[in-house]
């Protein structure tokens, strides 16, 4: 764990156990999407200048608690470890694991929307050019792959026309694209 990591999970350490079980059902509902942890609720517990990093610290805690498929007793010894008390790492272990089986959805969808765009659906045909406007006889074979891609704003539609050595190359880059995948995975 990073020295950052841990300052920001010792900002944990001021809750009781009650504060710190609902506070991470709080940033669990956040990762959801349901809602985000309000300050109202907290501000007993935190000034306004460390409510970022407590729900930094929060988020931190669920995702790696979760997202790492950490057992309940790992979670609990990262948290003493970082300077909480043992009743309040125990708190925090058992609301992490009762909210699991929600976030841990939650955490692969957000993972899979890293990038601006993602691929939700594709079309691809083959087809015989016989000629162009420039010649009278190609007979070039051409794949048109239609993409249905969901970004920030909305649907969109790409439309692309490969040749042979395009669609080669277009494989490669996706093949190698899917090895540094494979390789972060592990």
């Amino acid at each position: 764990m990073s020295a950052e990591a841990a300052i920001r999970l010792n900002l944990l350490s001021r809750c009781s156990d009650a504060v710190i079980q609902q506070f991470v059902h709080d940033v669990a509902d956040d990762w959801c999407s349901q809602k985000s942890p309000r300050y109202q609720d907290y501000g007993k517990v935190w000034p306004i200048t460390e409510w970022r990093d407590a729900v930094a610290a929060g988020r931190h805690l669920v995702m790696v608690g979760i997202g790492k498929s950490k057992a309940k007793a790992e979670v609990i010894e990262m948290l003493t470890s970082a300077g909480l008390a043992e009743d309040v790492a125990q708190a925090a272990g058992s609301a992490i694991e009762a909210r699991r089986a929600d976030v841990l959805p939650a955490l692969k969808a957000n993972s899979a929307t890293i990038a601006q765009a993602h691929l939700k659906d594709f079309d691809w045909r083959v087809q015989l050019m016989m000629s162009s406007d420039k010649l009278a006889n190609v007979r070039k074979p051409v794949v048109s792959i239609g993409l249905a891609l969901e970004t920030h704003s909305g649907p969109e539609k790409v439309a692309l026309e490969l040749d042979k050595d395009e669609l080669k190359q277009m494989i490669q880059s996706l093949e190698s694209a899917n090895r540094v995948v494979q390789q972060l995975k592990s």
